[in-house]
């Protein structure tokens, strides 16, 4: 049962921050455990009861990092994701809920889509130009979620004026911030992670349908 993170949660994240080494972290394990892995594990659990999307899994990461490939051996974070079972995570529509030092967040993010599934992206615009704007605007219109979207800097060609901001799309990245403080440590964030996640489903659908296409 997730009973929500707490200020040693953020504490931990601070210590591994600036003592990113094994000897600090095996002497700080069990706060870790306690503190951060399995509340992370509690929370993406109780939003898996709750809310799901057909052909997706709920995966929680670890604090482990690859040696072979960064200069620290823990994450500063801890985060999980929905997505489709897929090898590179970064290429396909996934929703997230991360934990770091200043605090949490939570969103809509393909990172690093293929060029072609942009491409298919802007024709699919063309064929139907209120299609995605409709589901943008609905999004993001209190201002829950910041759009952090990389456009192109160079005009892409066929769109108008009205549909500029998103046929630039490079990637799509829609997140809301939870600072350090009572929502974070509320046990009801798995209620909120779900609204935003159901609000959130008609992009991640949108690009998966774009994926087959």
């Amino acid at each position: 049962m997730f009973e929500g993170f707490s200020p040693a949660t953020i504490d931990f994240l601070w210590g591994i921050r600036f003592n990113n080494n094994r000897e600090w972290f095996q002497a700080h394990k069990a706060e870790y455990e306690q503190h951060l892995y399995r509340p992370m594990l509690a929370l993406a659990e109780a939003v898996k009861s709750r809310f799901s999307l057909e052909g997706t899994i709920v995966k929680p990461s670890r604090i482990y990092r690859d040696v072979r490939y960064a200069s620290t051996p823990y994450k500063e974070w801890l985060w999980f994701v929905i997505r489709e079972d897929q090898q590179f995570w970064s290429e396909h529509p996934s929703l997230y809920f991360q934990i770091e030092p200043e605090g949490g967040s939570l969103g809509f993010i393909i990172y690093s889509p293929p060029a072609h599934l942009m491409e298919t992206h802007r024709k699919r615009m063309l064929e139907k130009p209120d299609e995605f704007r409709a589901i943008a605007e609905k999004a993001l219109r209190d201002g829950q979620f910041t759009d952090r979207s990389i456009r192109y800097k160079r005009i892409k060609e066929g769109g108008t004026p009205e549909m500029q901001s998103w046929y630039q799309l490079k990637n799509c990245f829609w997140e809301e911030q939870l600072p350090v403080g009572d929502a974070l440590f509320d046990p009801e964030l798995p209620e909120h992670l779900v609204r935003a996640f159901t609000r959130l489903a008609p992009v991640f659908e949108y690009f998966r349908t774009l994926e087959q296409m």
